[in-house]
Formats: C-alpha cells, structure tokens, sequence
C-alpha cells in the first residue's frame, strides 16, 4: 500500500492537467477521466483511515450534508422516478469529494510540490493556445461553449480555468519560499487575465483585499487594486462577445439563470430536488449541453436542489473549513465562494481537489 499511495495520487496529479480532454463515454454516459481517480484516492483515504483507525470526523456539518443529500436523493427518486444513473453519479462524486474534508488524507510535500508544477504547467499550456489557437467556437458540436480569443486551456472554460489559476497565485504570493516566484506569479496573472474572466476578476480583487486586511498591509491591496482596473482597460478587445468586458448579455443570462433557480426551489423549498436531478427538472434548450448539471452559482445549485436545509448544514460546513485553516486555505476559500456567486464553482471537481494538495 505504500507503494500505491503515490502512484495513485500522481496519476491523479497528470490526469487533472488533461481537465476535459480525458473523457470517458460509458454506454451514452460521458465524464471526465478525473472522476475514476478521484473513487480511487476515496477508496484508498477510507482503507488508510480504518487501518490506522483514524475515523475521527473533522467536519461534522459536512458529513449531515452528505446524510441528508443522500436522503433528499432517495425521496425525490419515488418522487419523480427519474433515470437514476446520472444523477447517482453526480452525487457519487460530491460525496467522495467532500469526504475529504470530512477525514482529510496526508499527502507528502513532495507530491504536493509535484501538483504545483502540474499547474504551472497547465498555465504555459493554456497561454499556447491562447496565442495559437484563439478560435474555440468549433467546440459548439461538442455541447462546450464557443469562446473566442479567450484562454480555455484544458478545461474548456475560461471562468474555471482562471479560478484555478488564481488559487495557483495566492499560494505561490503567500509562499516566498516558492523558486522562481516572481516569475511564476507575473506568468499565471497574464494567463488568467487572457481568461477574460470577470467573475475571477473580482475574485482576484477579493483575495487579494483579504489578503491585505490579515496581513495589515495595505500596499498590499492598493497594488492589486491597480493591478486589476489596469487589466481591464489594457486588455486588447477582439471579435466576439466573450472579450468585451463591458457586455450585458451574460449578466442578464445569469439574472434569468437565478431566476429559474429560485422558482425550481419554491416548489420544493424543505428538501430540493436531489442532488443533481437538475438534468431533468430543468427547462432548457440543449439537453446535451455540458452546462445542465448545475445554476450559475454552487449555492443555489445546493438550494434547488438539497433545498434550505441542505444549504444550510453546507454553509455551517465551509464555515467549519474556514475557521480552522490557515491564510492561504482561508484565502482560496473566500475567493472560490466570491467566485460561485458566478458560477457554479464549488461543486466543480477540480476546485475541490485544488483544496486536497493545500
């Protein structure tokens, strides 16, 4: 087993590089290679745990999520009487994810720096195709949305693949033992400015303000407050809607996204709809697209879905998470929260692994 462990866990590092280019398509069910590696490191946390009988709950709110989630998820099965493979599956995955919060596995410091260059790594990626192949709208057949002249690296999103790429800055900005730091820190800020992303914008300008007001420096926050209006208006504006920061469109898709959130919570506001029956409950165009499986932010995708209760007891959670972590874990989770009133953030598996290697 000692021999595994690391394999397990650097396999899961190379394969989180790919994002959405490992993809498996079982029996007209398509995810992301990811999500076998994530079973595998829940598999292999659990059986470590049990053999050093280290079961000790670290987030109990968590852990009532999961019990009720599961619950709300059987309920609403006799309810609908929905096909139940794809749901389960979504709800297999926030369980194996979160259960990481709950019985936090020890990971080596190496393969922890191992992850960090992996990101890196990506961030170079990503600025390649940026400047090679800008033009992403043929991935319109593919049910992913059709960014132009907009880095999307190897998730093929721009708003979650700037968010990752701000987790990378905060931890290298609060580690001055990183080599190369500043090199690295002027690389991933280009790369996740090319994003165009305004939701990690302003989670940018979040992080760094907290950063700021713990550290009470305010040079701090005076630098990345120029920092970030100075991006805004230096970034060079192209064809396409994706790269005028100034549009409205999207804002007025997301108003109308929260809007249909809010209604779907209404009929069912105690228990939601199970965790993730979204796929069917919704009333939505494209059927097929990657975008169905959750609203324009992780909390009211938790509303809808696990209704108030549920949003509850997962709030109770990440508050247990932010007491009992240090800045740069704090840092990360303000800016991922900031970030999911955007977008649908927390519940994306690559964030939540992000959390696993800090």
């Amino acid at each position: 087993m000692a021999f595994v462990t690391p394999i397990i866990y650097l396999s899961t590092i190379i394969v989180f590089f790919f994002g959405q280019l490992l993809r498996i398509d079982l029996k007209g069910i398509s995810f992301p290679l990811i999500d076998v590696f994530i079973a595998a490191i829940f598999c292999l946390n659990i059986f470590e745990k049990i053999k050093n009988r280290e079961f000790k709950v670290k987030n109990k709110y968590l852990l009532y999520f999961l019990i009720f989630a599961w619950l709300s998820f059987v309920f609403n099965l006799f309810r609908y009487h929905f096909d139940v493979i794809k749901p389960i599956l979504y709800l297999f995955r926030l369980t194996f994810l979160l259960s990481f919060f709950i019985f936090p596995p020890k990971i080596d410091k190496k393969i922890k720096t191992f992850f960090y260059l992996i990101i890196f790594s990506n961030v170079i990626f990503g600025l390649i195709q940026y400047f090679f192949w800008p033009d992403f709208t043929s991935f319109k057949y593919l049910n992913w949305d059709p960014h132009l002249y907009r880095l999307v690296s190897t998730f093929f999103d721009p708003t979650f693949t700037a968010l990752i790429y701000l987790f990378l800055i905060i931890v290298v900005f609060l580690n001055k033992k990183i080599p190369f730091r500043k090199t690295i820190l002027v690389i991933s800020y280009l790369a996740m400015a090319l994003t165009y992303s305004r939701s990690s914008y302003i989670s940018f300008f979040i992080a760094f303000s907290f950063i700021a007001y713990q550290k009470k420096n305010f040079k701090i926050f005076i630098f990345s407050s120029i920092l970030i209006f100075s991006t805004i208006f230096l970034l060079p504006r192209f064809e396409g809607e994706g790269t005028k920061l100034e549009r409205t469109s999207s804002i007025s898709a997301k108003i109308e996204n929260y809007k249909e959130g809010f209604g779907l919570f209404l009929k069912s506001p105690i228990i939601g709809h199970g965790y993730n029956n979204l796929l069917y409950i919704r009333q939505i165009e494209n059927p097929d697209s990657h975008a169905n499986s959750g609203f324009d932010g992780s909390l009211m995708t938790i509303l809808t879905t696990c209704g108030i209760v549920g949003l509850f007891l997962f709030i109770l959670g990440i508050k247990n998470i932010f007491i009992h972590s240090e800045l740069t874990t704090k840092t990360i989770l303000i800016s991922v929260l900031t970030h999911s009133l955007f977008a649908n953030s927390f519940l994306y598996p690559w964030v939540l692994l992000f959390f696993i290697f800090i």
